[in-house]
Order: structure tokens, then sequence, then C-alpha cells
């Protein structure tokens, strides 16, 4: 994936090996599980407060995890800011920190999202058949 962020730098995003990117999901899964949040109670569809402060809850626990940021600069190893390989001195520039959630959405996009899409949508099916259908989606 490459795109230029909102300060104008160029990215290129590589997708990690394999072992890489499942020690990546195993991080933010533990960093999840130590947050505490009720996942139950996320409904994308229909935010409400309660999901709203789960789903700030897991992000900050994610975010202040050294092991999911280990792992995030593990898989921005094979990826480029301005034609130069991402390392953590890549952000010491503090114009360059502008930059950083950007780039660490679209690793955790690009190295996340295989495993989770076929999961995803056959929880998905499944809720289908398991619970009766709102008046407003018949």
């Amino acid at each position: 994936m490459e795109f230029t962020t909102k300060k104008g730098s160029e990215v290129a995003i590589n997708v990690a090996d394999f072992i890489t990117s499942m020690k990546l999901k195993k991080a933010v899964i533990e960093a999840v599980k130590e947050s505490g949040a009720d996942i139950s109670s996320i409904d994308l569809d229909n935010l409400k407060i309660g999901a709203i402060d789960s789903i700030l809850q897991i992000i900050l626990a994610a975010d202040s995890s050294d092991k999911v940021n280990d792992a995030i600069f593990k898989c921005l190893a094979r990826c480029t800011y301005n034609s130069e390989r991402i390392t953590r001195d890549t952000f010491e520039p503090v114009e360059a920190r502008e930059d950083y959630y950007e780039i660490v959405m679209a690793c955790l996009k690009e190295n996340l999202l295989p495993f989770y899409s076929p999961l995803l949508s056959r929880l998905n099916a499944l809720q289908e058949k398991v619970l009766p259908k709102s008046p407003k989606q018949k």
C-alpha cells in the first residue's frame, strides 16, 4: 500500500512475513485482554458511550504496550517513509511525528486485516442466521 500522508510524506507499507504479522496479532490480542475492555458492548453500527469508552480503552492499551510497539516496528522494517526504511529514528524529527499514527494505522490494517476479514465475514453470516432481524432490517 502506498499513500501520501496528510502532511505530504510518501509512505510505502508492505505486509510483513507471516511470523512477524502473527507476533503483532498476538501482541494486540494480549493488550486488548489486559485492557479489560468489554468487547461485547461494541456495536460499530450503533456506537454508544459505553462502546466508545471500550474502543478508547483498547486503543490506549495497545498504544501503551511495549510488545505491540515492538511488533509494529518489526512490521515497519519492510516499509519506507520518503524513500527511507522506517525505524524508530524515522520519528525522531518532531515534524515526522505528525505522520506516526497514520503510518501505524496503515501498518496494522495491512498486517492484521488478512487474518480477521474472513473471520469477521463468517461471524456476520452466523449472526444473521442466529439473531432475529429487527423490524427496520426486514
